[in-house]
């Protein structure tokens, strides 16, 4: 599915300029200039109508290309705040910044057309984005091979498992061709094998597309094993209470005694959230 982009767009990143040499004298290097983020949001307050405050002042820079996980207890804001990101609700007050050409958003549900193949489905999205009819089927088998599917493009979605389902709905987000890609619990009805396999995927891919992600999830071991930085989201109103970056990602699985570190870390301050809320 594709969502417009934030409330305030910018064009995306250029590449850094060269050094050019005269007279066969190399000048000095001269800094790299500093890189925009591809997800600025500052001072964001959401609330709905005349309710209570869901999101209250949240401020994050995203850099392109940056894995980050949103974590938080059920009801603390973290879809809503992925919902906004992507454009799909209205701030109350603050600003959000992303790529002139939006975001991509994959949602918990595949979403697929249960009357379309899986590549016909990963094609819709490439008409949508105005690619040709004759190169569409093309794109979309390297798409579907890119998530380990090229099998599987003649099949329905009734024919594939749930974990097949999502990653048809990854190719699909994928041939949108967003620089940012908005998850939103995407493995959480799917059994602990299954995910384990889709988290590998999902970062090969990753990896590959350089995709800036933003993974929104309440297991906190997902949370460990995927992001380069994990957001921790207070109860409503969700805050951020807690912010942890990963130095070296590589490598890790689910089981990997740096993830349970993390996760063990990370789980005491949830808890302290919960506890603080319900007090």
């Amino acid at each position: 599915m594709s969502a417009p982009a934030g409330n305030t767009v910018r064009p995306d990143v250029s590449a850094a300029r060269l050094t050019p040499s005269f007279d066969g004298v190399t000048p000095l290097k001269q800094p790299e200039p500093p890189v925009d983020p591809a997800v600025r949001i500052s001072h964001v307050t959401k609330r709905y109508g005349t309710g209570p405050v869901v999101l209250d002042d949240i401020s994050l820079d995203i850099a392109p290309g940056e894995f980050v996980c949103l974590l938080g207890a059920s009801g603390c804001g973290k879809s809503t705040l992925l919902n906004l990101i992507a454009g799909l609700e209205p701030l109350t007050s603050g600003n959000i910044e992303t790529p002139s050409s939006g975001a991509a958003v994959m949602f918990q549900e595949s979403a697929l057309m249960p009357w379309l193949t899986a590549r016909k489905n990963v094609e819709l999205a490439l008409r949508l984005r105005g690619i040709p009819r004759g190169e569409r089927r093309d794109q979309a088998q390297r798409l579907l091979a890119t998530v380990n599917l090229a099998e599987a493009g003649d099949k329905r979605p009734h024919e594939l498992s749930g974990g097949m389902r999502q990653r048809v709905a990854l190719a699909r987000a994928l041939a949108q061709d967003r620089p940012v890609l908005l998850m939103d619990e995407p493995f959480a009805a799917l059994d602990a094998i299954t995910r384990d396999l889709l988290h590998e995927e999902l970062e090969r891919v990753w990896r590959a597309t350089g995709r800036t992600i933003v993974f929104v999830t309440h297991n906190v071991r997902e949370a460990a094993r995927l992001g380069q930085r994990v957001i921790l989201l207070s109860s409503r109103p969700g805050r951020v209470a807690g912010e942890w970056k990963v130095a070296t990602t590589t490598g890790r699985r689910i089981e990997s005694p740096e993830v349970a570190a993390l996760a063990t870390e990370i789980t005491t301050e949830l808890r302290k959230e919960i506890r603080r809320n319900a007090s």
